[in-house]
């Protein structure tokens, strides 16, 4: 049977951990590297009711693209939440390894599998990495032909399952040249701008960066976290089947956006 350590390697195969941010957490973060997996689960966000759904469905490791673990931890105790959710693992023998920003800037990656299934071409790299290994962080590209700014809209929205998105429109009416990055990721604007970008698109942005938009004339599409990142858990637990044959890979049924529109 296939060990905790083998898919660790496969997913590193994926998603380098040298593509990761230096300020992330990422790899294996629970478990035993030799324990075997027969089930393993996909989620975008470890909450109380992914926990119990793993345990139910008799899961051995799950692969959750936020870490569990962000910040350093002092105790685990049943005292708060994270606490809860480790021990539930610990106790159920689960172990957790999480890829995020190196599935973010990966090759097969979100931002990767963002740009082609929206059309771009010539697709790049937004923020090429600075110590000379390939790749970078978000991705920049072009469509073939311009786009009106609804058709565009429509196209990001059919992507990503979205009922809605929130869009700051500010300069360009038709769409041509777009930078992107799944997640929170406003810190990207001056690059998007700098690549020559009329349209940058992530998952969340804070109200500041909506009025920088509005100043430097490039139109802000917000996708929502979730919405950004969770069709693309869906694919990784596609990939990893692909690649672990005698393991069953499936993403969670539990793992939902916990926002919601609703009318005034």
């Amino acid at each position: 049977m296939v060990s905790v350590n083998e898919v660790c390697q496969v997913l590193q195969q994926l998603a380098p951990l040298s593509s990761a941010e230096s300020w992330d957490n990422v790899g294996l973060l629970l478990g035993r590297a030799e324990r075997p997996v027969g089930r393993l689960m996909t989620c975008l966000t470890l909450t109380p009711n992914v926990v119990c759904e793993a345990i139910g469905r008799n899961v051995q490791m799950i692969v959750t693209h936020h870490p569990v673990m962000f910040r350093p931890i002092k105790s685990i105790t049943s005292e708060t939440l994270e606490g809860r959710l480790l021990l539930d693992l610990i106790e159920a023998g689960i172990a957790v390894y999480s890829p995020h920003t190196a599935f973010d800037n990966a090759g097969e990656g979100i931002n990767q599998w963002l740009a082609e299934s929206l059309g771009l071409e010539l697709i790049e790299p937004l923020r090429p990495f600075a110590t000379g290994i390939p790749g970078g962080s978000g991705r920049v590209g072009i469509f073939q032909e311009t786009l009106s700014r609804k058709e565009f809209l429509e196209k990001v929205a059919a992507v990503i399952g979205a009922e809605y998105l929130e869009v700051a429109w500010h300069g360009s009416e038709n769409v041509r040249r777009v930078g992107l990055a799944c997640g929170s990721a406003a810190e990207y604007l001056t690059d998007a701008l700098q690549s020559g970008c009329d349209t940058f698109v992530t998952g969340e942005a804070r109200f500041h960066a909506a009025v920088e938009c509005q100043s430097r004339g490039i139109n802000l599409v917000l996708m929502g976290h979730y919405c950004s990142e969770r069709p693309a858990v869906i694919r990784l637990a596609a990939l990893l089947s692909a690649r672990l044959g005698d393991v069953e890979c499936f993403s969670s049924e539990h793992d939902q956006n916990p926002l919601r529109q609703i009318p005034g």
